[in-house]
């Protein structure tokens, strides 16, 4: 029941008597007005004020659907602007080209008579701003401008100058001097432009089923010999041909007669032909099954399924696994830096040592010596610096997580072609890391007078010595280290440093002290 309904009730229950001055009518309805008000007030109070709120807020949002509007607006009308001059600058480009290629001016004298011509003609005065809708006016340089010798001419001497052709070319020695990288760079009529870079996200699609699997393993861990036997049953199941390492094959004999259909290989000449038979690896264990996996290919590689122990997808490998057989996958291509040591007693810089490809990083230190390393340091031909400290790391960006980020140098994307430059303790204290481009060769050389020889190692194996007069020469090789993704290169570059390094984690702040707001 409503409060109106409620006092008229209870006005209605009341016997009226007759007034006897008059003035009774008046003060009972006086009365009943004021108890209706008493009732009405707190709800109209509450609703006005949530009235108040919305009315507010719808206000805000006009307001930001009109500042929207106007700069859509606005970015129409730039756009519209900057379309009508690109549509003048073309429309008079071809008209030059035209005067240019007229017929009977193919002889030797016509383009210097042309442009003899063109240089007579003086420039077409710009209308003013508003008529036909051909000069940009007070929004811009007119596209009619032109400039000689670096400043602009005055209206009566103005003259149509056209603009000077030029192409970009690398590598500039050989036959293929003129490519240049429609990736990076394209030009066109003399403007130089940045196109899509090739470090963009890559995914892998398989043309053909993948035939063949190779598994490599962590040694000496009873968990990643139980998984890779689970592994090769899994694999055989899915009608694939399985190759192991020569140990991995005798533990899987041992354990069952099951495991005879695993291949292997003998000699280092069967390791040097894998690429050929390969479809894809498998690796179970950490970053060192990593590394051992990608020295096993002296040349190409094929893609690279690493499963870390311990981890969501080695528990869950037959999904993962099968959505690799399947694809599309995300890659990432790790660059890989080929080394030859160059000896003093050679002949010529062609006669080198065999080729050492490395994933992370080549390191060259003092060894056992009590003597700092006295390193000479090039960079295409050019002197870069004299090493003195404990050494000199040469990295690739996969590297830049691993020992050159504890000597002090950077964290890169493994996408990023670069060569990371860093010393190891060094005795100055302004020498910095560097980062340099891909396409440099770095020559490390171990000077006559240098008191000790130096020691290079390559992905932390295969020590070489290098005596006064020996040289190191490093690049980047041409076969790339392809690695399945989780999801993608950045996604996954993100996680590990912040899971597996901890990366900018710490302690959060309190926020226990005084309220300065307050």
């Amino acid at each position: 029941m409503s409060p109106r309904q409620m006092v008229s009730n209870e006005n209605a229950s009341v016997p009226h008597s007759p007034p006897e001055n008059g003035s009774s009518d008046s003060l009972s309805l006086y009365c009943s007005e004021k108890a209706v008000q008493e009732i009405l007030q707190p709800p109209l109070q509450g609703i006005d004020e949530h009235l108040v709120e919305f009315s507010a807020a719808m206000r805000t949002v006009a307001k930001a659907l009109r500042r929207v509007a106007e700069g859509k607006a606005s970015a129409q009308a730039e756009a519209a602007e900057w379309k009508r001059k690109y549509e003048l600058e073309k429309a008079r480009n071809l008209q030059l080209e035209h005067k240019v290629l007229l017929p009977g001016n193919h002889n030797r004298d016509a383009p210097n008579k042309e442009t003899a011509d063109l240089a007579d003609q003086p420039e077409m005065q710009c209308p003013p701003s508003g008529q036909n809708g051909r000069c940009c006016g007070m929004n811009g340089i007119c596209t009619h401008e032109v400039l000689r010798n670096g400043e602009a001419t005055s209206d009566s001497d103005r003259k149509i100058v056209r603009k000077a052709s030029f192409k970009l070319s690398w590598n500039l020695e050989g036959e293929n001097g003129n490519q240049y990288k429609h990736d990076v760079v394209s030009f066109e009529k003399g403007n130089i432009t940045t196109t899509e870079r090739s470090s963009k996200q890559i995914f892998l699609k398989w043309e053909s089923n993948p035939r063949t699997v190779l598994v490599l393993t962590k040694p000496n861990s009873t968990s990643v010999q139980l998984l890779c036997s689970e592994m090769i049953r899994w694999l055989n199941e899915q009608k694939l041909d399985v190759y192991v390492e020569p140990r991995v094959r005798s533990e899987l004999l041992d354990e069952s007669s099951y495991f005879d259909f695993v291949r292997t290989w003998k000699n280092e000449k069967e390791v040097s032909l894998l690429h050929t038979k390969v479809d894809l690896v498998v690796t179970l264990g950490g970053d060192g099954t990593v590394l051992w996996a990608a020295s096993l290919f002296k040349g190409p590689v094929p893609p690279v399924v690493p499963f870390s122990m311990g981890s969501l997808d080695s528990e869950h490998y037959k999904e993962s696994l099968d959505s690799v057989l399947q694809g599309p996958i995300s890659i990432t291509l790790r660059h890989r830096l080929q080394c030859h040591v160059i000896r003093d007693a050679a002949k010529h810089e062609y006669e080198t040592e065999e080729t050492e490809l490395v994933l992370n990083e080549v390191t060259i230190d003092r060894g056992i010596s009590s003597y700092l390393t006295n390193l000479e340091c090039y960079c295409d031909n050019t002197f870069v610096t004299c090493v003195q400290g404990d050494g000199l790391i040469l990295s690739t960006t996969s590297g830049s997580t691993a020992y050159s980020l504890a000597a002090g140098g950077s964290m890169v994307h493994p996408q990023v072609p670069a060569i990371l430059f860093t010393p190891i303790c060094p005795h100055s204290l302004s020498f910095r890391p560097l980062i340099l481009p891909e396409h440099v060769t770095l020559r490390v050389q171990v000077p006559f007078n240098s008191r000790s020889p130096a020691w290079a190692s390559f992905d932390g194996k295969d020590r070489k010595q290098l005596a006064p007069g020996d040289a190191l020469i490093c690049s980047m090789a041409p076969w790339p280290v392809p690695t399945a993704c989780q999801v993608d290169s950045t996604s996954d570059f993100l996680h590990s440093i912040t899971e597996g390094l901890h990366w900018n984690k710490r302690k959060t702040q309190s926020f226990d002290g005084p309220n300065i707001g307050g």
